[in-house]
């Protein structure tokens, strides 16, 4: 089922959101094995000139996972930044991709936590959208930090999606036929001191190009030579992915290459190659994709997933920076329907808003995806600082920034009443010196002229003015720095009737 996110509202509780996924570093770097027919035939023809190097526009559509109960989906901050990362990578490419449609927001614990890759197909062939690589956030995929099924799409886990991880660009390499430039060693250890073979055997059961495929478990890969004479044939068929044989995470060192030494089935030594984003190496390593990977992946943009490319942008990039209107500099909002607004972006289509009581937005009470450029707020609590931000996007870019941070504070909990029947409500009932009174205005109201009055407990008017019901909010400025402390009575009239609320000067 795909859901409309501009309703995406999370309210969070003080548990972080990774607090029960497995971590990082318990999971393999990737499950995807294999080198596809359509490569190997590449591979095969004489080397051509890419059809142009203008940018390809890829459509992607994702899909959020989450429990039974909705709990545990990955954020949309988390979302955009990964989303942000990937076209990132892929920039010196000129590839760049688009979300396709609105997010796919899934609730279902067998997929989100799933130990097998036939689950995953399940969950693939179940839910994907066509003409668009398909890519699935969920809490464990198998063990892995990510694979891409070459008939289904790419499944993610959350733990290795952040905004420094490049996980989600190597299984989008493999997507567009990237093989790993260590083929063949998966699930094995290197070992400098035996010798190095000429073949390796590997298993890649669920990695056929299309699910219909006989189920050929096994497939042999040759084990490239540091003098490049097999290099079409080894390995990852690609000539300027050096030979690599490290199937495990490992560290480089300040140059990105492997602290230790390899050597090849003849002896000839070298190092590998940290740099490469199809490698194993650490996040901190990778940077890029050789140009001849390039190569293959437009090629098969161009042939074999040419369904998946737009023939133009059609949304322009962010340029511009939202700016909170309201509520600003430490003004008084209510406890419960709290109103946000802020201006409007140029080529934004959606906006995530957050308010958090840390500058640090480690814990956000509201965290939500709208397409308006205001939104009202849930419950939250009393008599506490809140500070929020706006982050603009659009499906076709999402690294614009954040704005800078707004502050407010709730009201005490008395201090708010809820809006009567007509959908009037005042506030703060409790004053500060020079703060105004905010009324929120029903649309039977708007329009009308009023008189405001206070009254303090005698009944004695201490201040009276005229006003025009001319917007949903209006704000009401008052000399209550010249009142005596006490209770006071609010008091508005028009052709409609009259409205009432309790004031306390403290």
């Amino acid at each position: 089922m795909v859901r409309n996110f501009t309703s995406f509202l999370l309210i969070l509780t003080a548990t972080p959101i990774f607090a029960q996924e497995p971590l990082k570093e318990s999971l393999a770097p990737c499950g995807t094995l294999g080198v596809s027919d359509w490569l190997h035939e590449y591979s095969s023809r004489p080397p051509v000139s890419d059809r142009s190097e203008d940018t390809l526009w890829v459509a992607l559509q994702p899909h959020l996972l989450a429990k039974d109960n909705g709990a545990g989906r990955f954020s949309a901050e988390n979302f955009l930044n990964s989303f942000c990362r990937l076209n990132e990578d892929f920039a010196a490419s000129n590839i760049h991709f688009y979300v396709k449609n609105n997010w796919n927001l899934l609730n279902e614990t067998d997929w989100y936590v799933h130990a097998t890759i036939p689950q995953g197909i399940e969950m693939m062939l179940t839910n994907n959208v066509p003409d668009a690589l398909n890519a699935y956030f969920v809490s464990d995929p198998a063990g892995n930090c990510g694979y891409n099924l070459p008939y289904g799409g790419v499944a993610m886990s959350h733990s290795c999606s952040g905004p420094n991880d490049h996980t989600w660009s190597h299984e989008v390499g493999h997507a567009l036929s990237l093989p790993h430039p260590f083929i063949g060693w998966e699930g094995k250890t290197y070992n400098f001191n035996a010798p190095t073979p000429t073949w390796l055997t590997y298993d890649y059961t669920y990695f056929h190009d299309t699910l219909d495929t006989p189920p050929t478990p096994l497939d042999t890969a040759l084990v490239e030579l540091v003098n490049g004479s097999n290099c079409a044939q080894a390995a990852d068929l690609i000539c300027d992915s050096k030979p690599d044989y490290l199937s495990y995470r490992w560290d480089c060192d300040a140059q990105n290459m492997s602290p230790g030494k390899l050597k090849d089935p003849t002896g000839a030594e070298f190092y590998s190659d940290g740099s490469l984003f199809m490698s194993y190496a650490l996040d901190h390593c990778q940077s890029r994709f050789t140009p001849d990977e390039i190569a293959v992946m437009r090629a098969t943009l161009h042939t074999e997933k040419i369904n998946w490319v737009a023939p133009v942008m059609l949304q322009q990039p962010i340029d511009e920076a939202p700016i909170a209107l309201e509520p600003i500099q430490d003004e008084i909002i209510p406890v419960t329907g709290a109103f946000f607004r802020w201006s409007s972006v140029p080529n934004a289509t959606h906006y995530l808003v957050q308010a958090s009581r840390f500058t640090g937005f480690s814990f956000k009470q509201v965290d939500m995806v709208t397409t308006d450029t205001f939104l009202t707020a849930g419950s939250l609590t009393a008599n506490t600082k809140y500070y929020w931000r706006i982050r603009p996007f659009n499906n076709w870019h999402a690294c614009a920034p954040f704005s800078p941070s707004a502050t407010c504070k709730t009201a005490l909990l008395s201090a708010a009443s809820e809006p009567d029947t007509d959908g009037w409500r005042c506030y703060p009932s409790l004053l500060s010196d020079g703060e105004p009174l905010t009324l929120e205005i029903p649309e039977a109201w708007r329009g009308e002229d009023a008189k405001c009055s206070v009254f303090d407990a005698a009944g004695r008017l201490v201040w009276q003015s005229h006003i025009s019901l001319s917007a949903d909010r209006i704000k009401v400025d008052m000399p209550s720095a010249q009142w005596s402390k006490g209770v006071y009575r609010f008091v508005l009239v028009s052709e409609k009737g009259a409205k009432r609320c309790s004031l306390v000067r403290g």
